[in-house]
């Protein structure tokens, strides 16, 4: 075995310790190639936008979102397509793991999240189609709620939308009529110690598609939706510390 491939299968084996089905998956900037000078700039748009919406202490350097189904399925929005790729192709990169804090998975919600993600898989990563298919065919029209507080930009949406859109699906149809009967779910209400009070007078919730990297890593500033469970880069966990 080389030593790429010995690396990759300590790395894959290092993280499928940690990972669980269904766990979101936050992962750095893999930097680019000098003629991809348009990525490197999305991304710091991104990371701008980040800091100045959670401050300059938040966790705010990610810049894109993966869901984890197993071994060779985690779903990620992505050029070209949206995708389910296997772990072996991101296993050496920076990346962190969140696992929801609302619910404990079964597998009959994996099933839903799995075909939501399959539905999405293929389309390409055009903003306006990605959009249309991922929250007016998957969630409906009643998702889109053009709220301004954290507008990204009409051109400017990314890959979290799309793991965003998976959650949202299966709490459309296995959590909200079981357990509640809240039109909304994730990033709906915020930590009023986190933010000034006239924030919180003018929220209306988190639209699908405002979702960025940033919301999944700081959960905290809403109603810790999700949990941080590991930190990993070039296939060594970093946090928590061994």
């Amino acid at each position: 075995m080389s030593k790429n491939k010995a690396s990759i299968q300590s790395a894959c084996d290092a993280l499928l310790q940690v990972l669980k089905p269904g766990d979101v998956v936050n992962q750095v900037s893999m930097g680019h190639h000098w003629w991809e000078f348009w990525l490197t700039l999305a991304e710091l748009a991104i990371r701008h936008y980040q800091k100045s919406l959670f401050g300059k202490n938040s966790d705010w350097r990610d810049t894109h979102t993966m869901l984890f189904f197993d071994a060779d399925n985690t779903f990620s929005v992505e050029l070209p397509k949206a995708t389910l790729k296997p772990l072996e192709t991101y296993c050496l990169t920076e990346l962190s793991i969140f696992r929801i804090n609302l619910i404990e998975l079964t597998e009959e919600h994996l099933v839903i999240m799995r075909q939501t993600a399959n539905d999405i898989k293929g389309t390409d990563y055009d903003i306006g189609q990605l959009l249309d298919i991922a929250i007016n065919n998957i969630l409906g029209y009643e998702y889109q709620r053009k709220v301004k507080l954290f507008d990204f930009g009409k051109k400017k949406k990314v890959c979290s939308v799309g793991v965003r859109a998976v959650f949202e699906k299966l709490f459309q149809v296995a959590i909200r009529n079981q357990q509640n009967n809240a039109r909304y779910w994730l990033f709906n209400e915020l930590n009023s110690k986190k933010w000034p009070v006239e924030k919180i007078r003018e929220y209306r919730g988190t639209d699908v598609e405002m979702t960025i990297p940033a919301h999944f890593a700081n959960t905290n500033f809403f109603a810790s939706e999700f949990e941080l469970i590991a930190r990993f880069k070039d296939g060594r966990q970093i946090y928590p510390n061994s």
